[in-house]
Parts: structure tokens; C-alpha cells; sequence
């Protein structure tokens, strides 16, 4: 079986091609981004708030398709201006980094309803979900959120390993209409 990293790009690849544009919301060591721009998109958005990760990452990726912002996600629509093909979230805190840092319900709340008003028809978007003790709370506010959106707007699917209490999963959403 594939890991949650794997589910989820393998979700987002039909949205991938060369004039592609693209938001890791949780920029951290990039590995997302990185799958984004092994698929040579046009563009990449990468968000995070602790600059000492942002440049650490910029400068491991060190590529001009990158536009790394040192600010939260949910301020995005002040720097995305484009309709999107394909956007992430890993929500929780970098790996290897403090864990005591981490994505907070209120703010991931905004920046998921602005993600979802900034995909174009048919694009995609994936939300992984790691329900630590923040994490819990960010996801039931999160999910009360997606269960009120519109099914005629947007397909959205929540995947789970059913064995394994506390375990990543995943949110994907597409944007049909």
C-alpha cells in the first residue's frame, strides 16, 4: 500500500503540466514542492512562517519557479493573484524542526476556505491531517467546514487507515464546477 505522502501526489498529478501553478501551503523542507517541481510545473507558491525553514528550504531547492513567502497560509490571497491547479497542506509542524510550533485551527480554517476560492475548474487540492493533540481540533473545525460546502461545486473524500487510531489521513477535494 502506498503512505499518505504517496496517496496524496498521486491525487494531485492529473493537475500537473507545464503551465501548472501550484501552493504548498506548509512549505517546510519542500518534499512537496519538490514533487510539484519534478512534475516542471510553471510555478510554485511555498508558504512558511519560520524564516530560518524558508531559507534553509529556498536554498536546498534553489530554483526560480519557487516563490517562497514568509508569511501564514491563510494570508495568501494577498500574494496569489492566479486561479491554482494543484495546492497541499500538511498541517501539524515540520518534521526535524519544534514541535511545538505548529498550524493552528483558526488560521488553517481561512486558509483552506481561500485555497478552495483560488482552484480553477478541475483543480485539486489535498489536506493532510495529522490529529496530535492541536492537530484534533484543527481537523474537526477543518471538516465541519468541508461538510457545508457544496457538493455541486466540489467533490471532497476523506481517506483513513481504519486499524490504526491517530494516524495521518488525508482530504481530497476537487473543484467541478
Amino acid at each position: 500500500m502506498k503512505s499518505i505522502v504517496e496517496q496524496s501526489h498521486d491525487f494531485l498529478l492529473p493537475c500537473l503540466h507545464k503551465g501548472a501553478i501550484c501552493i504548498d501551503a506548509t512549505l517546510g523542507n519542500g518534499k512537496d514542492t519538490i514533487f510539484f517541481l519534478n512534475h516542471k510545473v510553471k510555478k510554485v507558491y511555498g508558504f512558511e512562517i519560520q524564516e530560518d525553514i524558508l531559507k534553509f528550504t529556498l536554498n536546498i531547492i534553489n530554483n526560480d519557479k519557487l516563490i517562497g513567502i514568509l508569511d501564514g497560509h491563510e494570508k495568501m490571497l494577498n500574494y496569489v493573484k492566479e486561479e491554482i491547479d494543484a495546492i497541499i497542506f500538511n498541517f501539524g509542524y515540520c518534521p526535524d524542526s519544534d514541535s511545538d510550533i505548529t498550524t493552528l485551527p483558526d488560521t488553517s480554517l481561512i486558509a483552506v476556505k481561500n485555497a478552495l476560492n483560488t482552484l480553477k475548474h478541475k483543480g485539486r487540492m489535498v489536506l493532510v491531517m495529522y490529529p496530535h493533540d492541536q492537530g484534533r481540533k484543527e481537523a474537526e473545525l477543518i471538516e465541519d467546514y468541508l461538510k457545508q460546502v457544496d457538493h455541486h461545486l466540489f467533490y471532497i473524500e476523506k481517506s483513513y487507515q481504519l486499524n490504526q487510531d491517530n494516524s495521518p489521513y488525508l482530504i481530497q477535494i476537487e473543484k467541478i464546477k
